[in-house]
């Protein structure tokens, strides 16, 4: 398949490429916005439908936020089927499957009377859904939009995850205040056929196959030869998932990505309860929420661009330090209550977070450029949904032993130095070229 370079390498600038200067590329960076905020929106709002399933159903929170862990590992074990997915059907078709599951999960979900109901209607069929509509497919398609400016491109499109959050959250807890959560889930239900089915197979297109254009021969001559046409075989020189899955590299990426969405998980996933724990009102610690998604989107449009320009390590360090300066904050809120240390919180945590969205693909690509990236990466995203999956159980776990949130900050740390570690160790900055077999 040919690729075309979509930016202007002298002046930087963020088009869509090639001959297809048109509103396909940006069209596709925003509906990749409007979407994952829905999807992904509705997974961090669980943090909500987590304090009221406790309060209706009377299950335990770490037996409650098992869900989410289920979704979380869910979601990463079908990243390999979604990359194949994807490589088999296209983008658009895997999305728009992905919206009708998503769908079918959310109407079950509202009916469930039993913890294991939860867990399969929400953690496993909604988990599908979220994970085909979600950004697998979209990290495609940006990455064949705009190759050269991947970590911008991605900052752009990300953001609309710290939208899903910065309006999801606060809404999602007004209906379940006015209607239950319940009906929440089933007016959650409509958010498919209303926006993702249709907007994957009427507004998304991918770039062309052509020949290399005038705009390539700038480029040097290692980047402008990704852009010719590929095989459909893999040649000796072509990363693909078996050689990835022997590089040491490619386990300490995913270990990366595994403890900075821990670290992220267990802060956002159990920010709400905390908040509410200490005194601080459900409505103001849905304005919490809301302070959440402000900060991420602009550290999803920060951190991308950033990385682009200095290095994913420099830039996910410098994010790590958000991180445990939002734990600090927790810290202190917890001997001192104040609106303004809860808001300091929200927007470290936010800003911190918001470098996992364009980094963890942008650092895949790096070290696995690739025709078969869509398979790649689709497996080494497990990493990053296990340790979605883990923080937020782990959170509720630690919280229902010692009957505090000491125990949590204290890993939450921990998890905030080591990630960054690991990526230095990664090494995206460096060339990693594919074994000659």
């Amino acid at each position: 398949m040919a690729e075309k370079i979509p930016d202007d390498p002298n002046t930087g600038e963020l088009k869509a490429g090639g001959e297809q200067s048109t509103w396909h590329g940006p069209m596709a960076i925003f509906v990749a916005f409007v979407t994952l905020g829905v999807v992904y929106g509705v997974w961090f709002a669980y943090s909500v439908f987590l304090v009221a399933l406790v309060d209706d159903m009377g299950w335990s929170r770490s037996l409650t936020a098992g869900a989410i862990s289920v979704l979380s590992v869910v979601h990463g074990l079908a990243g390999p089927m979604n990359g194949r997915m994807v490589e088999k059907i296209g983008v658009q078709r895997t999305i728009a499957l992905g919206g009708l599951i998503f769908t079918v999960g959310m109407l079950l979900t509202s009916q469930v009377q039993t913890w294991w109901q939860l867990y399969i209607t929400f953690g496993v069929i909604s988990a599908i859904g979220i994970s085909q509509a979600g950004w697998i497919p979209f990290i495609v398609m940006v990455e064949r939009w705009y190759p050269t400016k991947m970590g911008t491109a991605l900052g752009y499109a990300m953001a609309g995850i710290g939208l899903g959050i910065l309006v999801g959250v606060p809404a999602i807890n007004a209906w379940i205040e006015a209607y239950g959560w319940r009906h929440t889930f089933i007016i959650l239900a409509t958010l498919g056929p209303l926006w993702v089915i249709p907007a994957a197979l009427f507004l998304l297109k991918m770039p062309e196959d052509g020949p290399v254009k005038e705009s390539e021969e700038k480029l040097p001559v290692s980047a402008a030869s990704k852009t010719q046409s590929v095989p459909d075989e893999p040649l000796y020189h072509d990363w693909v998932l078996k050689t990835a899955w022997r590089s040491p590299r490619f386990w300490l990426a995913g270990a990366c990505f595994l403890t900075g969405a821990c670290v992220a998980q267990i802060l956002l996933m159990h920010q709400f309860a905390f908040m509410v724990d200490q005194g601080i009102a459900k409505t103001e610690s849905s304005f919490i929420a809301g302070v959440i998604g402000i900060s991420s989107i602009a550290g999803q449009l920060v951190w991308g661009n950033l990385s682009d320009r200095i290095g994913r390590e420099r830039a996910y360090t410098l994010a790590a330090v958000c991180n445990l300066l939002a734990i600090a904050a927790l810290v202190y809120l917890s001997s001192m209550l104040a609106l303004w240390v809860a808001v300091s919180f929200a927007i470290f945590v936010g800003f911190g977070y918001g470098a996992n969205t364009p980094i963890f693909p942008a650092t895949s690509r790096d070290l696995f450029t690739s025709p078969f990236f869509p398979s790649i990466f689709g497996t080494l995203a497990i990493s990053g949904s296990l340790g979605a999956a883990i923080g937020a159980w782990l959170g509720g776990w630690l919280y229902d032993v010692t009957g505090g949130y000491s125990a949590m900050l204290v890993v939450s740390a921990v998890l905030a130095v080591v990630s960054p570690l690991l990526l230095w160790l990664a090494a995206p900055r460096l060339p990693n070229p594919a074994p000659h077999e």
